[in-house]
């Protein structure tokens, strides 16, 4: 007789742990997981929304964004997915943020990767216990199609920083020179960017193909079959360990989605983001003079609309007068 054996009949009430599993956390996991950023915490925990995986939702474009290269005055809405999630996850000023694109020198250490796949091991190993003590076999196996959930959101999300990593060691060859970059979000936010030409193509307005697509749709089809398995014997299980199982997804959801452990500047092992968030004070016309655009590259913005037109004489002598001429006083790299 098991130890907790008593535990399996226990059901004062009923759970809709199905209902949850489908509910819970898709859009939240499809941003967390997309934005393919390392997480020394958080990497290998069960979450919900785990068919946001396997549905490939994490590969998915985003709709609104649009980045404007000004130095070589193209315009383009194809911003890849994990960098329009990565925005979207990233607490960023309202006009003032700028991003510098850069070789990432502090890859995340074995010891962390170890300890993420501790913290997820020791989580599952949890929920298995008391799955075996309390003699819950359709608890064991929710646990197990857990793990495989996990795991198969590891293989494909590393399958996909694999493709930004070479994106970029393709461009290192021959990176170009560097450009400005200026680019809105759905929600009306708005960043600078600056880094080389090759690295802006190959790395943000590429998006991530998977080296092998055979592996990866074989992976997705594992996930979709470890998912069913999850949902049907979550229902199945006893009250005990369904109520174990949902808390410890809530928790370990809430932890993904607020990006405890996360190196938020490091996407695969090349790419570095470095993020000045600015002065959170200014408005549009600072953040423009921040970006030193010669005439040229002012009639751009012009024409598109970013910045008024000429014809708006008192904007564009404020602007000279103050921010612009402020801007070339101010001490190198202000």
């Amino acid at each position: 007789m098991m130890p907790l054996a008593g535990l399996l009949n226990w059901a004062p009430f009923q759970l809709d742990a199905l209902g949850l599993v489908t509910l819970f956390g898709a859009r939240e996991m499809n941003m967390s997981v997309g934005n393919l950023t390392r997480s020394w915490i958080t990497d290998w925990l069960p979450i919900f929304g785990s068919y946001a995986v396997a549905n490939n939702e994490i590969a998915q474009p985003e709709p609104g964004f649009v980045l404007y290269n000004v130095t070589d005055q193209v315009m383009a809405t194809d911003v890849s997915i994990w960098f329009t999630r990565w925005l979207m996850s990233y607490p960023l000023t309202y006009t003032a943020t700028t991003i510098t694109l850069g070789s990432n020198t502090r890859p995340m250490s074995s010891i962390r990767k170890i300890c993420s796949i501790m913290v997820g091991g020791l989580i599952c190993g949890v929920l298995l216990m008391f799955a075996i003590l309390t003699a819950d076999w359709w608890g064991v196996a929710n646990v197990i199609a857990l793990g495989l959930t996990v795991l198969v959101r590891q293989q494909m999300v590393g399958s996909l920083r694999s493709s930004v990593d070479k994106g970029f060691q393709d461009a290192r060859n021959n990176p170009g020179d560097d450009v400005k970059i200026f680019l809105t979000l759905p929600n009306g936010t708005a960043v600078t960017m600056r880094g080389p030409r090759q690295v802006v193509v190959n790395c943000v307005l590429t998006n991530p193909r998977p080296s092998n697509p055979t592996y990866y749709f074989i992976l997705r089809t594992v996930g979709w079959g470890a998912f069913g398995a999850h949902a049907i014997s979550l229902g199945m299980t006893a009250l005990f360990n369904q109520i174990l199982c949902v808390v410890t997804l809530l928790v370990c959801t809430y932890l993904t989605a607020t990006h405890v452990g996360d190196e938020r500047g490091a996407i695969g092992k090349k790419l570095w983001l470095e993020v000045d968030m600015g002065d959170t004070k200014w408005s549009r016309a600072p953040v423009y003079a921040r970006l030193n655009m010669s005439n040229i590259e002012e009639d751009c913005m012009v024409r598109w609309s970013i910045m008024p037109q000429r014809t708006n004489t008192w904007w564009w002598n404020r602007y000279r007068k103050d921010y612009l001429a402020a801007k070339q006083k101010a001490p190198e790299g202000v």
